[in-house]
């Protein structure tokens, strides 16, 4: 049976369009794969580390496993010379699987739906494209209904644990993000919070983070960057 699912392309080093480009005819010649649309490119700002980024991403039809997939996707990645030296290093071609009709998945290998797809607007806008009314399983929201929720400005933030959300964040996010968003009280109900790592649940739209409050600000930083950046339309 054939099953819908969202891929997000993106990268940083060399011809990135070519590549990804490249990289989707490969996936359209693969059995049980059929190309359905492709977005736009969107050059957007990075996250974690230097250089901007162009982002797509593509709607296929699938015969194949979600294992089955993510192999292939890993194939394509490697045969463009994608080398996986860390987290959010750059790269010349990065190919997620965002969507993979309803499925949940959670192993350490593979996460059904990708789990920050509802946070990162260079997945979002162009995931919308070409696929926005299909279902987050997780949310329960249209991919259209999960971007639009991130569009207001300022765009609402709260911290879940005892301390002001104003205290956790310091000066950098102050200063970086300013008015585009205002700090709400834990008990009210906003686009994005962030809670320590062992606090329990209050709610899906959340970023987890550690006691350490530098590598927690640095996540913040790279989590508001994603949500507020405007991805623009290159082609």
């Amino acid at each position: 049976m054939s099953i819908p699912v969202v891929i997000a392309l993106g990268g940083n080093l060399g011809d990135v369009r070519s590549t990804g480009e490249s990289a989707l005819g490969q996936l359209d010649q693969t059995p049980g794969i059929e190309m359905v649309r492709i977005s736009r490119w969107y050059s957007t700002e990075p996250v974690g580390c230097e250089g901007r980024f162009l982002n797509a991403a593509a709607l296929l039809n699938s015969e194949l496993t979600p294992t089955q997939l993510l192999l292939r996707l890993l194939e394509i990645e490697s045969m463009h010379g994608r080398v996986r030296t860390g987290h959010w290093t750059p790269r010349p071609l990065d190919l997620d699987l965002v969507l993979f009709g309803q499925w949940k998945i959670d192993h350490p290998q593979l996460k059904l739906p990708h789990p920050s797809t509802w946070s990162r607007r260079f997945v979002l806008d162009p995931a919308c494209e070409v696929a926005g009314q299909l279902v987050h399983a997780s949310y329960g929201q249209t991919l259209h209904e999960l971007r639009n929720r991130l569009l207001s400005r300022p765009l609402v933030v709260s911290w879940g644990g005892a301390l002001r959300g104003e205290q956790v964040a310091g000066d950098a996010i102050r200063e970086k993000f300013g008015s585009l968003i205002r700090w709400a009280d834990p008990l009210e109900s906003p686009v994005l919070r962030f809670v320590f790592e062992n606090e329990s649940s209050s709610g899906p739209f959340e970023v987890r983070v550690p006691h350490d409050l530098d590598i927690a600000r640095r996540i913040m930083i790279e989590t508001l960057t994603a949500l507020l950046d405007e991805p623009e339309v290159v082609g």
